[in-house]
């Protein structure tokens, strides 16, 4: 077979079917565990969080860890050969539990080795995906890319309902399957990302260095407010009297999010605009604000839409910039990762710090934990909001 030159490139199909699967069980272990742990091991919601903010943290430090890593292990091993161990790993720790179910520190290893696995997984793929990419070009293909993971990571969840409640544990399978389908199709890939385009820097417009900066404060605060709102939206929804469907109205801002990324990948208005993150930043803070204390449930449903689109903005932004300014290296792919990873260790922190000033939440309205979790909330973002602002001074002081 002849190897791909490392110059071209990787074809996008195959980036993009690996991405799919690697999604399917990205989706089945950071969401199965959490059903795992509560239905089988007993968790209460306390405990869950405690075991979401380790995993965040361990996603974080992997993911910022990951070009070292594979620069330490490049004697022996190809970035691809480095993917395919990393989605065996992640997939064979996955399904341990079910080899020994009821050991919960089986379980505590298998979700931190997990967690770490997905961390390198993601920032080699985005490599692949971006390197030897640039300008429009790499819009597109992270368009593509965000279109592709998105739906892929609800799969899991669909599937779900499908299990008897006896045998939820055997939702991680579903990460072991389809992280074993994904090493059959890496034979598509060249054994290392292209490299950088001579000519990927006169794609770059003059602040996207402030505009990444700017991007990069809000990435995390956009994950610290979803991983907050997660574990308190069902009992919200039922407070407002939407228990039978309260599933599918909390999946609305997942709709919201895909539907802003489909738009800004059909549409290039957006990028080098200070306005995008500001609409974003306005999006995430209004609409977090709305469905913790909106009075009833169609404003809370507007909400989850407004905060939606602030997700997808954030997310598509914070890519771009991300890998457009490191030359779609691991690296970039890395920083942006960890980024993330800092939002889904903070998050839960929120909600354990709401459930010790406010008290659980319940199916009564306007609890005390969602009355805390937005005050904890509304306290980060301020600061948060004004080092994101700091960029855009610069910039606009420049231009004068």
């Amino acid at each position: 077979m002849t190897v791909r030159s490392p110059e071209r490139p990787a074809p996008l199909a195959a980036v993009l079917a690996v991405t799919f699967l690697g999604s399917i069980g990205s989706g089945g272990f950071w969401a199965g565990i959490f059903f795992v742990t509560a239905a089988s091991y007993g968790f209460s919601p306390v405990r869950n969080l405690a075991l979401a903010s380790l995993m965040g943290v361990v996603y974080a430090v992997a993911a910022a860890f990951a070009g070292r890593l594979l620069r330490a292990v490049e004697r022996w091993l190809s970035p691809r050969s480095a993917l395919a161990g990393t989605l065996c790993v992640w997939g064979l720790v996955a399904v341990l539990p079910l080899s020994a179910p009821g050991l919960e520190w089986v379980l505590w290893i298998a979700a931190i080795i997990g967690a770490a696995a997905s961390a390198v997984m993601f920032p080699i793929v985005e490599s692949y995906l971006t390197a030897g990419r640039h300008g429009g070009d790499m819009r597109s293909a992270i368009g593509w890319f965000n279109v592709t993971w998105t739906p892929a990571t609800a799969i899991p969840l669909l599937m779900m309902p499908l299990l008897a409640p006896t045998a939820v544990l055997w939702t991680l399978s579903i990460t072991g399957v389809a992280n074993a389908l994904a090493c059959t199709l890496l034979f598509w890939l060249s054994a290392r990302p292209a490299v950088a385009h001579t000519e990927s820097g006169s794609a770059h417009g003059r602040e996207y260095p402030q505009l990444l900066q700017a991007a990069s404060w809000l990435l995390p605060l956009s994950y610290v407010m979803c991983s907050s709102l997660a574990p308190i939206l069902p009992h919200r929804l039922r407070s407002l009297g939407a228990a039978t469907a309260s599933s599918v109205i909390a999946a609305i801002w997942m709709l919201a999010r895909f539907t802003t990324l489909f738009a800004m990948w059909r549409t290039g208005f957006w990028h080098g605009r200070w306005p995008t993150l500001t609409c974003a930043a306005t999006a995430l803070l209004c609409g977090l604000v709305t469905v913790l204390l909106g009075p009833s449930l169609p404003v809370v449903v507007f909400g989850l839409v407004v905060f939606g689109i602030g997700m997808g903005l954030t997310y598509y932004c914070a890519l771009y910039y991300s890998m457009a300014m490191g030359h779609g290296a691991v690296d970039a792919g890395g920083s942006f990762e960890a980024l993330i990873g800092v939002g889904y260790f903070v998050g839960p922190l929120v909600g354990l710090a709401a459930h010790a000033l406010g008290g659980p939440s319940h199916a009564e309205a306007d609890t005390g934990a969602n009355v805390a979790t937005a005050i904890i909330v509304l306290l980060i973002s301020t600061p948060v909001l004004l080092k994101a602002a700091r960029p855009y001074l610069q910039a606009r002081a420049s231009r004068t």
